[in-house]
């Protein structure tokens, strides 16, 4: 494992997958995306390893409790007029900044996209209002949004996890570096480069989360020791090496000719073949949507509710997500706005 500091039972936000294996109860991150039951995020599970935490503990964060590299979790609003009207601002905002990760503000826009997404996805009576109430010129975006989120949710994810996962989160790669190995790895073997970038989405949010699957499964793009075997002999770890790979693997399962059945192969999941194929499709239509994405945070729905891992969370072993949210004040939804 290059001597990373990972533990093999993790747990992520809505479904953890292994390529080349069937499902097996995995969360997925959400960047993760994730997760609506949770991304996706959004969105690998493992049973919990301690009782359900007799504890019980006020969610609600700190006012202006600020995570360590300073920056606040997104509030949202609960109503869905309200949650649309704030979801087409950021999304006009989100086309008129710069993308390329040099824009503070761009990825602050971006986190809020990703938590009003998670908000409206966790509603689905509000999606025909939200669908009516923002403008048409970013209406396709958001149903194909709204579309991921509802394959997500249809992904069994069991009970909310009672402990926090053995993660590292680190920096993925910049958007533009990930965007030429997704392109290479299509021109040489046919994927179309979205599916790619959807894969690394809901697997490890363009691999932020630095750990193990119940499965075994690891790096960027989830893949099992044995499987990685059969398409390369490179770092699994490494996106130069696991996006190549993720890609032979596809061809290997029916792609490009059928997609369908290659993303089946890559998890066992009608559910998840159903998401990648809404975020590729988002991803192709619409590049701003891709950058967002990138800059989507990981998030977490635990036994006592919804955490942020900003890059920097480590923890070497599993937790109680009790004892994290008391250490971690920032780290939960502030008061909601009701406007």
């Amino acid at each position: 494992m290059s001597g990373r500091r990972i533990a093999a039972a993790t747990v992520a936000l809505a479904i953890s997958v292994a390529a080349g294996c069937s499902t097996d109860g995995s969360p997925v991150p959400d960047q993760a995306l994730p997760p609506t039951t949770t991304t996706f995020v959004p969105t690998t599970a493992v049973a919990p390893t301690t009782a359900a935490p007799t504890t019980t503990v006020d969610p609600t964060p700190i006012d202006g409790a600020l995570s360590p590299d300073g920056r606040r979790y997104p509030g949202t609003p609960i109503r869905a007029v309200a949650a649309a009207l704030r979801l087409a601002e950021v999304e006009n905002q989100l086309r008129v900044l710069d993308p390329s990760g040099t824009d503070p503000e761009f990825a602050e826009l971006a986190h809020e996209q990703q938590m009003l997404y998670r908000t409206i996805g966790r509603n689905p009576d509000w999606f025909e209002q939200v669908r009516s109430t923002v403008p048409e010129s970013v209406r396709p975006f958001v149903e194909l949004q709204l579309a991921g989120r509802r394959s997500i949710a249809a992904i069994p994810s069991g009970d909310p996890p009672t402990n926090v996962p053995a993660w590292e989160i680190i920096e993925p790669l910049g958007a533009e570096e990930l965007l030429g190995l997704y392109r290479t790895a299509a021109d040489d073997t046919g994927i179309d480069w979205p599916y790619l970038a959807a894969i690394n989405l809901l697997e490890t949010g363009f691999g932020r989360i630095d750990g193990v699957s119940t499965a075994g499964a690891q790096g960027p793009m989830q893949f099992l020791a044995t499987t990685w075997e059969e398409v390369s002999n490179g770092d699994i770890n490494d996106p130069h090496d696991a996006i190549p790979a993720a890609a032979a693997y596809l061809v290997r399962r029916g792609g490009p000719d059928n997609m369908e059945k290659a993303l089946w192969g890559y998890n066992n999941s009608d559910a998840y073949v159903a998401s990648v194929t809404a975020y590729a499709d988002l991803f192709r239509s619409d590049i701003t949507s891709f950058y967002a994405a990138h800059a989507w945070e990981i998030h977490y729905s635990s036994a006592v509710g919804d955490l942020w891992f900003p890059v920097g969370y480590l923890e070497q072993e599993a937790r109680p997500a009790v004892q994290y949210l008391l250490d971690s004040p920032w780290s939960a939804p502030p008061p909601t706005d009701n406007q």
